[in-house]
């Protein structure tokens, strides 16, 4: 098992995957909008909604699993600089002559989707993860209680 897969670079754990977007034209990106805890501890526990963004995909390997009354769950993130996942990658856009920018990064993300742990990999130019800024009790999240 690589070194990487035990990180949580992007501090996601158990932050529930609310909704996916993928946008294929003019450049392919992929949004998850996410519910994330801010303190394990506290009681009641307090979630912010946000969004994390991956921009200029090059490659992902992405699998979803959708389960009726469950919701997929982020549980370890790394961020790579040096892979070789996406050494192939950047020899296979050179092979083919495309253009990308000057820096790709591999993400690897690890959830829990019903029963099954998946894990998945996001070769882009960048990401980005922003957060409301205010915290709420789970229960007003619409969809949580049932």
């Amino acid at each position: 098992m690589e070194n990487y897969k035990e990180n949580d670079d992007l501090m996601l754990y158990m932050t529930i995957i609310e909704s996916v977007t993928i946008n294929f034209n003019p450049t392919r990106n992929l949004i998850f909008s996410i519910v994330k805890p801010i303190n394990y501890i506290e009681k009641p526990l307090k979630w912010n909604s946000g969004t994390l963004f991956f921009k200029n995909i090059y490659f992902t390997d992405l699998e979803l699993i959708n389960e009726f009354y469950e919701y997929p769950e982020f549980y370890r993130s790394a961020i790579i600089s040096n892979s070789e996942l996406l050494n192939k990658t950047i020899q296979k856009l050179n092979r083919l002559q495309k253009e990308y920018g000057s820096k790709l990064i591999h993400y690897y993300l690890y959830t829990l989707q019903g029963d099954m742990e998946i894990e998945f990999n996001i070769i882009c130019e960048s990401h980005e993860f922003i957060l409301n800024d205010e915290a709420k009790p789970l229960e007003e999240f619409k969809g949580f209680d049932e």
